[in-house]
């Protein structure tokens, strides 16, 4: 249960930072059009410095967020949740219309507890958001989908006799869409790979290389075509890294490196086949650190 906290925490100071980049106004962001096509939006270069934007907080009692996905300068999604464990959260689903943040509906089917950490977006009636609720003590997986007018659930599947939870999302297609997390049973959590194909979510097969008390997890995923995807994360709760490659056939673990006494990846993007950013931290003498790694086609180097 400690490990999932610190996760969470990750997860959400990653976020945080995410967040903020919609103000920055020198970069130059690739954005899905409603079409599905991928446009270049160059921003202007006449600002240069960051700047809150207002949004909403959620029902339940507060709010915090933790995904965030770009359809256009028009068309932004976040989502989060609201409220506490002890209080019961509920899932929160923000949109920027290109003035403000606005509260859109979303579904809560735990009766304790829900929470969505990720979202993807394929086109302006295309999202997906995930991360997971609770009816009885046990999480299980979420998975909603935005058709243009609502949020709905969507039946995703729960392998672990445990918990179940899903941390990431990321989409080639309308109908090849890629869910990250894990899956616990008794006192083990292991790796947990879930695919949309158009029609259902399936869970597909996924290392998981920890030993001994097997705790793996997988942080964040993303796709570059149907046959090349990576997901990252760590094996046995932050003794190493942990990065898996989708080669259009199977996931398979790709070495990567553990400086000090062992690493995390909390993030991972995607420029190309052969460059390919993992983030996250490690530990030197009792002190965190940041840690970047990149693929370069061959290997994954510390940067």
């Amino acid at each position: 249960m400690m490990a999932r906290f610190i996760r969470i925490a990750v997860l959400l100071c990653v976020a945080i930072v995410l967040l903020s980049a919609f103000s920055f106004k020198t970069v130059a962001a690739k954005a899905v059009t409603a079409s599905g096509n991928i446009s270049q939006h160059q921003l202007s270069s006449g600002s240069c410095s960051w700047n809150v934007v207002s949004s909403p907080n959620g029902s339940n009692g507060g709010g915090g967020l933790s995904g965030v996905a770009v359809v256009s300068a028009s068309d932004v999604w976040a989502v989060g949740s609201s409220g506490s464990q002890i209080s019961g959260q509920v899932t929160v689903i923000e949109q920027w219309n290109g003035t403000s943040w606005q509260v859109v509906t979303s579904p809560n089917p735990g009766a304790v507890d829900n929470t969505l950490y990720a979202v993807s977006a394929i086109s302006a009636s295309d999202v997906w958001a995930v991360g997971f609720y609770v009816n009885t003590g046990a999480t299980q997986t979420l998975t909603e989908h935005w058709n243009g007018s609502k949020w709905s659930v969507v039946a995703s599947p729960d392998p672990g006799s445990n918990n179940n939870e899903l941390f990431s999302v990321a989409a080639v297609s309308s109908n090849d869409v890629w869910a990250v997390g894990f899956k616990a049973n008794a006192s083990t959590e292991t790796t947990l790979v879930e695919h949309w194909n158009g029609s259902k979510w399936s869970v597909v097969k996924s290392p998981s290389p920890g030993t001994g008390q097997i705790n793996d997890v997988l942080s964040s995923v993303t796709a570059i075509s149907s046959y090349n995807a990576w997901a990252v994360g760590s094996a046995n709760t932050g003794s190493r890294t942990l990065a898996e490659h989708w080669n259009g056939t199977s996931w398979s673990v790709v070495t990567s490196p553990n400086p000090g006494s062992g690493g995390v990846f909390t993030g991972v993007s995607a420029v190309s086949t052969g460059n390919v950013w993992a983030v996250g931290y490690y530990t030197s003498n009792s002190t965190i650190l940041t840690l970047v790694e990149n693929w370069n086609g061959t290997t994954f180097q510390l940067v």
